[in-house]
């Protein structure tokens, strides 16, 4: 199953553009989940939004096994759901990783949530 909804985050006027075209003209720095780096946007809590039918989807599944392949901030939003966080906790903390890390996350009998690995890059040789 594909689902848009793992997309990256929406920066408006920024997508397509560099670094460092980004660092030069943005509008409001982020401090909030609420912030928008540019007023056509998505906020941090967009994103959780957007994320979080998804989430409960595959918190109902009975597969045993699920792969999400997703991009940094997305996948950074969808690992505090996982931990049960509330989406203020985000002004708080963060859980980001490397470009192309895996993660290993696992329900365990007694339903507590565990990430066995974050942003993993043991399979890739030097």
């Amino acid at each position: 199953m594909t689902s848009d909804t793992l997309r990256e985050r929406n920066l408006g006027k920024c997508i397509g553009k560099s670094v460092q075209w980004l660092s030069k003209n943005m509008e409001c720095q982020e401090k909030t989940i609420d912030d928008r780096m540019f007023s056509d946007a998505e906020s941090r809590r967009d994103v959780w939004n957007r994320l979080r039918p998804f989430y409960d989807m595959i918190m109902n599944s009975d597969e045993e096994n699920i792969i999400i392949v997703s991009h940094g901030d997305s996948l950074s939003v969808f690992h505090a759901m996982w931990f049960g966080l509330e989406v203020e906790m985000l002004n708080q903390c963060g859980l980001f990783g490397m470009s192309g890390g895996v993660s290993f996350m696992q329900k365990n009998e007694d339903g507590k949530h565990i990430i066995r690995r974050l942003s993993d890059m043991s399979y890739i040789s030097e």
